[in-house]
């Protein structure tokens, strides 16, 4: 990326530790078609801030530094699909990136969630990660569908209807990572595979461990 918004990278670095959940709210058309989608979930009925989220993975060694020098950045684990109209590239499903990913113009809300893991519940989150990116999940545009209608219908607790087995997209795939660490942060009221990132704040929230970004 050219030019991330330094404050922003920042606040990532800053409070960068292995395993936190992070939740970003961009305002190009998709980010904001998800958050609308989210208005009745949300305490005052407006759209949510929250479009994305993803896991804070490891430090690691990249050319980052001054004069493309060796420098360690944090990089992170997400379900994301990425489009690139004038190249010919799709990066579709379950990825590693670096966190100037989401440091762009286009984010203008941040937070991190520290829901107070263990090391081992740590590296349990962050092994089953890597792992979803091994067997190369797929992220489901058509899950989004499936629980925009159970957002209205008001049944987030029934199984997705257009749930793929072998697909997850960014709110699920956070919350697989943790319940199968033993350390699922909401209840039998919502399935993974109907998890908005509104559902992962209001988790953060409630259990008080939400940091904000200050732009």
């Amino acid at each position: 990326m050219e030019n991330p918004n330094q404050r922003l990278l920042d606040f990532f670095s800053t409070n960068f530790r292995p395993g936190l959940v992070a939740l970003v709210g961009a305002n190009d058309p998709i980010g904001l078609a998800i958050r609308e989608a989210q208005r009745l979930i949300t305490k005052d009925r407006k759209p949510s801030l929250w479009s994305h989220c993803f896991l804070l993975g490891d430090l690691r060694l990249d050319r980052r530094g001054p004069g493309d020098s060796t420098a360690r950045s944090p990089y992170i684990f997400e379900s994301d699909l990425n489009i690139e109209v004038f190249k010919p590239m799709v990066r579709n499903g379950a990825q590693e990136n670096w966190i100037g990913k989401w440091c762009g113009d286009k984010v203008e809300n941040a937070a991190l969630i520290d829901f107070g893991l263990s090391a081992n519940e740590r590296d349990n989150v962050l092994a089953t990660a890597l792992q979803l990116v091994d067997e190369q999940i797929l992220y489901p545009v058509q899950e989004l569908l499936g629980t925009w209608l159970a957002i209205i219908t008001g049944k987030q607790w029934l199984p997705n209807p257009l749930n793929d087995p072998h697909a997850m997209y960014c709110s699920a795939f956070v919350r697989y990572c943790y319940k199968l660490s033993g350390r699922d942060f909401l209840g039998d009221e919502i399935a993974i595979s109907n998890t908005t990132p509104e559902d992962v704040a209001r988790a953060g929230i409630q259990a008080g461990k939400i940091t904000y970004f200050s732009g």
